[in-house]
């Protein structure tokens, strides 16, 4: 399965990363069309450079006049004026929600009161909505980083002199894999760091690849060590196994005074919700022998904050903790099997050591069963023998 691989060695921006994207294969006339759609004053352009010997792809944005003092409900405003697909506005919005909640943390002030001065300027706008418009250009799901450096020295910005990281962007790379570099400058802005903590996960397990595209994203800035300041995006493939590995992100938190009702809700609520892997609950014993029970949610890492957020709105709990884990997973397909009944939904994976595993739909087989007077077990059996004969 192909995926992309942010090597991060000279940090992240958000130019860079849409210059890499680019370079990549992404269509820049997709890009400049959908970015139309934003009630902005801008133009963008992409130049090929070569730095240090190596040829990369630098983007620009030309804002034709001074960017009014925006507010997060403007930027969400603009956003959602536009005509850009529902899930680009989603992701988008995400990120400047991160971005604010950042923001806010260091200076102490709602997220919604937050001037968006160096990260709300109508190019970092273009930067993350313009990043997972050619993500979605390349139509490659599974996207995976590097560790991102952590720099020494300061950096100025409105408020005065800062070490860097800058807060708010140290802030954003809380949770995230990082390495410390001996660079006097700002590798990691934190519009950078909003976006590639959202879109790409840690890279936990490498597992072996075939490299298959090799492209470069330029920054604007000269680094002073001789390293060229270049964002690397590696295309490239898995190497095949009966099983491939990710990385997903498990949230829990414990609730010890929730109404049995809302346990219905948040498994009707979770359950069907599209980001969501698993969702389960386990009893347990809490502090002063309570009982209370554990609420455990899987997803994918780029979700995490934002179903982290809807499990304390839902389940009236004070917090939720995040990890990290990998998993491997089986492969599997889905093939229509004919019954006596009719068609059935039946998902078949192959099995590591051999054989394969054999799973019909519930869904379809509760209604064959309920429509025919039969029981569950006798339906499943039918279907089974059905789909293992296929399979000789």
């Amino acid at each position: 399965m192909s995926f992309l691989y942010f090597d991060c060695f000279s940090g992240v921006s958000g130019d860079m990363i849409i210059g890499a994207l680019l370079d990549c294969g992404a269509s820049f006339e997709s890009l400049q069309s959908a970015l139309s759609s934003l009630p902005i004053a801008a133009n963008i352009s992409q130049t090929r450079l070569v730095i240090k010997g190596i040829s990369c792809t630098s983007f620009h944005v030309d804002v034709s006049s001074a960017a009014p003092c925006r507010h997060l409900n403007d930027i969400v405003d603009i956003i959602e004026s536009s005509q850009l697909a529902p899930s680009i506005k989603t992701r988008s919005i995400n990120v400047f929600n991160k971005l604010a909640a950042a923001e806010g943390t260091v200076h102490d002030v709602s997220p919604s009161h937050i001037h968006f001065h160096e990260i709300g300027a109508v190019d970092t706008l273009v930067d993350i909505v313009g990043s997972f418009l050619c993500l979605d250009s390349l139509g490659i799901k599974q996207v995976y980083t590097s560790p991102l450096p952590w720099t020494n020295g300061f950096v100025d910005i409105s408020h005065g002199r800062y070490p860097l990281p800058a807060p708010a962007t140290a802030l954003l790379l809380s949770g995230f894999p990082c390495i410390f570099t001996n660079v006097a400058m700002e590798l990691v802005t934190p519009t950078g760091a909003a976006l590639i903590t959202s879109i790409a996960s840690p890279l936990a397990a490498p597992s072996p690849f075939i490299p298959n595209r090799i492209a470069y994203g330029a920054g604007d800035y000269v680094r002073n060590d001789n390293v060229p300041n270049l964002l690397r995006v590696i295309k490239g493939d898995f190497a095949s196994s009966p099983e491939s590995e990710e990385v997903v992100a498990v949230l829990e938190t414990e609730v010890d005074d929730l109404s049995p009702e809302i346990f219905s809700h948040l498994y009707d609520l979770f359950g069907t919700h599209p980001d969501v892997l698993d969702f389960f609950t386990t009893a347990i014993y809490m502090k002063k022998n309570r009982p209370g029970t554990l609420i455990t949610l899987i997803t994918y890492p780029d979700k995490a904050n934002t179903l982290a957020n809807l499990l304390i709105q839902e389940s009236g709990s004070l917090g939720v903790r995040i990890r990290q884990q990998s998993r491997i997973i089986a492969p599997r397909c889905e093939h229509l099997v004919e019954t006596p009944w009719g068609p059935v939904r039946v998902k078949i994976a192959p099995l590591p050591l051999g054989g394969a595993k054999i799973k019909p739909e519930y869904e379809d087989c509760h209604t064959i069963a309920s429509r025919n007077n039969l029981s569950l077990i006798e339906v499943y059996s039918v279907i089974n023998n059905i789909a293992s004969s296929l399979l000789k």
